[in-house]
């Protein structure tokens, strides 16, 4: 019994893993930013994550950041909005954020929207660049980053907790019904 409860926690976790996923969006190596000209709205995209907003707000450059590897500058008075690539529900930790010039001051101020539409929001006033980090939001559709003054964003940590399709959970129910069902005919035949 105790392997077969060993071998289901196994394939639990097996697939599971598949739907969460850890990842930091540093802006190494930036990818291109796309603009629609109609629109004037920019998108970046990174380890399965979307920033968008005015193309004039925001811009991607090597040699900033936290490693000087990259780093996003958000220009005073913009917003980008960051969501998963495919939508879905995402968790936030913490970010590296700080002024771009040393001589002037800089805020940022970041809210998180829910999936049930709630708000959550905190504002930091900048100096060097610095981690900042916050307790862990979950269950987020949304992260807005808004600007007073010029500043750098880099190392944004984001988890992505995908929901399975209900096929892939009928299949792993009917495994796991499957495996029980073999168990209990074995324990049912007798002793030899």
């Amino acid at each position: 019994m105790h392997k077969l409860l060993r071998t289901l926690a196994l394939a639990l976790a097996l697939g599971a893993s598949q739907y969460a996923g850890a990842a930091v969006i540093n802006f190494n190596n930036p990818a291109v930013i796309d603009i629609d000209n109609d629109t004037g709205r920019a998108v970046y995209r990174e380890a399965g994550f979307v920033l968008a907003g005015d193309a004039a707000g925001f811009l991607t450059i090597d040699g900033l950041g936290s490693a000087l590897t990259g780093g996003l500058v958000l220009l005073d008075g913009s917003t980008v909005s960051l969501t998963a690539d495919e939508g879905g529900l995402f968790s936030f930790s913490g970010l590296v954020a700080g002024r771009n010039d040393a001589q002037t001051a800089a805020t940022l101020s970041i809210t998180g929207i829910f999936g049930d539409n709630s708000q959550l929001s905190m504002m930091f006033a900048l100096s060097e660049l610095a981690g900042i980090s916050s307790t862990m939001w979950s269950g987020l559709t949304e992260l807005r980053f808004a600007a007073s003054g010029d500043l750098v964003i880099d190392d944004i940590l984001v988890d992505a907790a995908q929901v399975p399709e209900p096929a892939s959970i009928a299949m792993l129910l009917l495994g796991m019904g499957a495996l029980v069902g073999a168990r209990r005919v074995a324990a049912a035949r007798p002793a030899p």
